[in-house]
């Protein structure tokens, strides 16, 4: 996993010293400075601060990081425009104060020049993040390759897997430590919740195809360009089950409690992006009068229901909560009992061959 990768944002204060200590490390490539008060290196605990033997010194982690910018920080940093600077949205004072105060970000006016905090609202002045600040989230300092074929606002295909299609986003930064680039899904179909800004895998970023255009031999000349169709409903229902696969495929039957909220934890993302893809799917095949009604339908199980069902289908099991979930987007308990057993017979077929 990248030092600059994260899903734990821990709660627990730095010091004054330690702050001190890892702020400078962020400007020396995330090694601790070896000059630092030795009392505060050895109070910063290995979770923060990783020692590598062989490269001679004591290497920030992921952790350690996310603990310098709590919270929204860090995301905030992370999506910041790597062209202007300039930090997305409104932020809030109390996360203004610490940035500025730690040095990764700055609050400039129209012409760049630094401004003091207490002129925060006056008309031009904006918080852009530092060099320091890009430091942390693994942001370039300069433009790389990407941003020749991709640059910031420009349009591109995100295509996440085979066999699905490729979704229209707007490319809003530049590929991080991690390799990760924020975009901006834009097809008009999409829900609230599918057009928030993300992270995905710069590697599946595609270039946009050009529209062709056709010409109308009428005296005006106009030209019309031909626009490429929405996949059908078969097309879409065939990804969905293609994701549904891909958010139970690691559970493994018969495994502890724990073990399956992990494997679901680590399944997140897929979870989230199943649930945004059903809810276009679902307001499509409402729409379409062609599409079967059943496709549309999802059904709220009560804890007596869903004991009901995993009673009397026991491979259900190792979709724990989700079956209730997986209900209110439409699958049927039969549905969902098959797309275990797929996963259950590859998993075996893979265990075989190996």
């Amino acid at each position: 996993m990248s030092v600059f990768t994260t899903t734990d944002y821990t709660t627990d204060k730095l010091t004054p010293g330690q702050r001190r200590v890892m702020l400078a490390a962020v400007d020396a490539d995330g090694q601790l400075p070896d000059g630092a008060n030795q009392r505060v290196l050895n109070n910063i605990p290995e979770t923060w601060a990783r020692t590598d033997a062989a490269a001679g010194g004591r290497f920030l982690t992921a952790e350690g990081r996310a603990a310098l910018a709590p919270l929204g920080r860090f995301s905030l940093l992370a999506r910041a425009n790597p062209e202007t600077g300039s930090l997305p949205g409104t932020t809030g004072h109390s996360d203004m104060l610490a940035l500025v105060r730690d040095g990764l970000a700055v609050l400039q006016d129209s012409d760049g020049r630094p401004v003091p905090v207490a002129d925060r609202w006056e008309r031009g002045n904006s918080l852009r993040i530092t060099e320091r600040g890009r430091r942390l989230v693994g942001m370039p300092l300069t433009a790389p390759e990407f941003a020749e074929r991709h640059p910031v606002g420009s349009r591109a295909m995100w295509k996440r897997e085979e066999g699905e299609p490729a979704r229209p986003v707007a490319i809003l930064g530049w590929p991080l430590a991690n390799g990760t680039v924020y975009v901006l899904p834009v097809d008009t179909r999409l829900s609230y919740a599918a057009c928030r800004d993300r992270p995905v895998p710069a590697e599946q970023i595609r270039p946009a195809p050009q529209v062709p255009t056709t010409t109308v031999a009428d005296d005006r000349r106009n030209t019309m360009p031909d626009r490429k169709p929405a996949p059908t409903l078969d097309d879409e229902l065939e990804a969905l089950r293609g994701l549904a696969a891909a958010v139970v495929k690691p559970m493994t039957p018969g495994a502890e409690t724990w073990e399956q909220v992990k494997a679901l934890e680590e399944r997140a993302t897929a979870g989230y992006e199943l649930a945004e893809r059903f809810a276009e799917f679902d307001q499509r095949a409402t729409a379409d009068r062609r599409a079967p009604k059943a496709w549309s339908i999802g059904r709220e199980l009560s804890e007596e229901q869903v004991a009901a069902e995993l009673e009397k289908r026991p491979e259900l099991r190792a979709l724990g909560g989700m079956v209730a979930t997986l209900a209110q987007m439409g699958m049927a308990p039969w549905q969902m009992a098959n797309l275990v057993r797929k996963v259950q017979a590859h998993q075996q077929a893979g265990a075989e061959e190996s």
